[in-house]
């Protein structure tokens, strides 16, 4: 650390970028522990679609195998909890510094597996809606996550449908709002690949699924997926405001304690 790091540290102490706490030895943005526990872990998981709390494979998953590999996510999305809260921040708010922290803290857990793709997709988002929203929050995680010796490919995909927002949508009305919604700009370029496909909330799966499918048959040799959240098919309900008490302890290596 600098002198001017540390005057400016002592002049402005770093803050949790989710609850404004104050923390301790930071130079850039992150999240205090208590945010990081209240927003848990994924814990035991279908290997294969990454269902939370579904044994190995899942049953969908026996019925249906997906046209990924497997998908993994940082932690739960609870409507009305910490982690759709800071969600919504990011995107529709434009938080640009909780979202420098949430991608880093999807970057620590995705290093942790250290699994290395030739190409590295984020899931498109159509022109008009990039254009009003001014960022995809699925190429800044991306980027973010990037390993050594992987090339980001921010626009292998292309979105040609502008489909209505998937938020409001049931399971059914989703698949059919994404069919054919999504083209590969290259298939040349994804032949024989493996490919890691990276979006902020994985809800029904409809969208990584038709991401994937379009993917292999351009040739991909294998597709994985990584969130950052994840919705449980079983809603799991938050948890009282401030109660981690249940929450499980996520502290990727590298985030600080806030000060007491």
């Amino acid at each position: 650390m600098s002198i001017l790091d540390l005057l400016l540290t002592l002049l402005y102490p770093p803050r949790c970028s989710s609850c404004g706490r104050d923390l301790r030895r930071l130079l850039q943005p992150s999240l205090c522990r208590a945010c990081i526990a209240e927003l848990g872990t994924i814990g035991a998981a279908c290997a294969r679609c990454g269902e939370p709390g579904e044994t190995s494979p899942c049953v969908q998953c026996r019925r249906s195998p997906p046209p990924f590999r497997h998908a993994r996510a940082c932690f739960r999305y609870r409507e009305g909890g910490l982690s759709s809260s800071l969600v919504w921040r990011w995107k529709y708010g434009r938080d640009h510094v909780l979202g420098r922290s949430l991608s880093g803290l999807f970057a620590a857990q995705r290093r942790l597996e250290s699994e290395c793709y030739d190409v590295v997709v984020p899931v498109p988002l159509h022109d008009s809606r990039l254009a009003g929203r001014g960022f995809n929050q699925a190429v800044l995680l991306a980027r973010a996550a990037l390993l050594p010796n992987e090339r980001l490919a921010p626009r292998a995909l292309r979105r040609t449908n502008r489909t209505s927002s998937q938020t409001s949508l049931g399971r059914r009305a989703r698949l059919g709002n994404v069919r054919a919604a999504f083209t590969v700009a290259d298939p040349g370029a994804l032949r024989g690949r493996t490919v890691l496909l990276v979006d902020d909330v994985l809800t029904t799966g409809a969208t990584v699924r038709e991401c994937a499918t379009v993917l292999r048959a351009a040739g991909a040799a294998v597709v994985d997926v990584w969130t950052l959240a994840r919705t449980p098919r079983l809603r799991v309900p938050a948890p009282p405001p401030g109660d981690v008490s249940m929450a499980p302890r996520l502290v990727p290596a590298g985030v600080t304690e806030e000060a007491p």
